[in-house]
């Protein structure tokens, strides 16, 4: 994977981060796990980290603009069906000392009602929060193309102010125009077009101490997230590869008939991170619907709870 000095060039812009270097052109190389069309090097996205110069990002903060309530038996497979589980729909923001990082954008309260058949918790003074903290960001990363990450960019009043900031990768890009996750996120190709599209292998290093990675499963397009943080802090963002660590750390798939994911993906990956969970202790892996999780890394000050703005 090659990453362009014209891509790098932009980026930097976006972030405020001087560059003096005169070739800036990355190869991501060395030994890769290659599973059922999963692959990472923890050690050579430990190494891209430091591919772009600048400050680490001293902090990650998180908010949620609504919950979704299902019985765990559709959250993990083989899970009783009495059992109800809380999922989080979360924003995080990545803090640096000249700026943030958004990943994903959240969603707007129609778009959530598409999500089920009942009226469910919404957060609006979150979301309007996060609205300001998209207006603030220097950057904003989309995972994937599901209304519940895209609805906040796509629905947002302020879109072409938005858009120049927004990255993502061709795939999601032509998912969001071609195959629409909710009636309320449709979006044209020219709109799209707007955004910073980047074409790339396995691994894309985005800004200071952050690393995009493919981690197709969940769907064609995700993709996961390593960061590290100034205090020497670990994280992986496992993003929607699990809706629960239950997910991850059994092994269990989703079990809801909506959702079409590729399964051996999906092991592969949850058998990825389950290494990183024993025995790289610095490591810290988010999943982006754990409530359990959310609650309990705001408590113990793992997360910020809520965005700068």
């Amino acid at each position: 994977m090659r990453i362009n000095r014209k891509e790098i060039l932009r980026l930097s812009g976006l972030l405020g981060i001087s560059l003096s270097i005169p070739a800036l052109s990355f190869v991501a190389s060395g030994k890769t796990l290659k599973t059922g069309g999963f692959y990472a090097d923890l050690e050579q996205l430990r190494k891209l980290s430091h591919a772009i110069p600048g400050d680490l990002p001293d902090k990650i903060n998180v908010t949620k603009v609504a919950d979704t309530i299902r019985p765990a038996s559709v959250v993990v497979s083989g899970e009783s069906a009495d059992k109800k589980m809380t999922l989080a729909r979360t924003v995080y923001q990545l803090v640096f000392p000249n700026g943030s990082i958004l990943l994903d954008s959240g969603m707007d309260l129609e778009t959530h009602r598409t999500f089920g058949k009942t009226e469910e918790p919404y957060y609006p003074e979150n979301f309007e929060r996060v609205k300001k903290a998209l207006d603030k960001a220097n950057l904003i990363i989309l995972t994937h193309y599901h209304a519940d990450h895209s609805g906040g960019i796509i629905r947002s009043d302020r879109f072409d102010e938005l858009a120049p900031k927004v990255w993502t990768s061709r795939e999601t890009a032509e998912l969001l125009i071609n195959k629409p996750h909710k009636t309320t996120v449709k979006i044209s190709r020219e709109k799209v077009e707007r955004f910073f599209i980047t074409d790339f292998g396995n691994y894309y290093p985005i800004a200071p101490g952050v690393v995009v990675f493919k981690a197709p499963g969940h769907t064609t397009d995700s993709k996961m997230l390593y960061i590290k943080l100034a205090n020497g802090k670990e994280f992986i963002h496992s993003v929607d590869s699990g809706w629960s660590m239950e997910n991850i750390i059994e092994e269990k798939m989703k079990n809801a008939s909506w959702v079409h994911e590729n399964q051996e993906q999906l092991l592969a990956q949850y058998k990825w991170l389950n290494n990183i969970i024993n025995t790289e202790k610095n490591i810290t892996v988010l999943c982006t619907h754990d409530n359990e999780q959310y609650n309990d890394f705001i408590e113990k000050n793992i997360l910020g709870n809520g965005l700068e703005v």
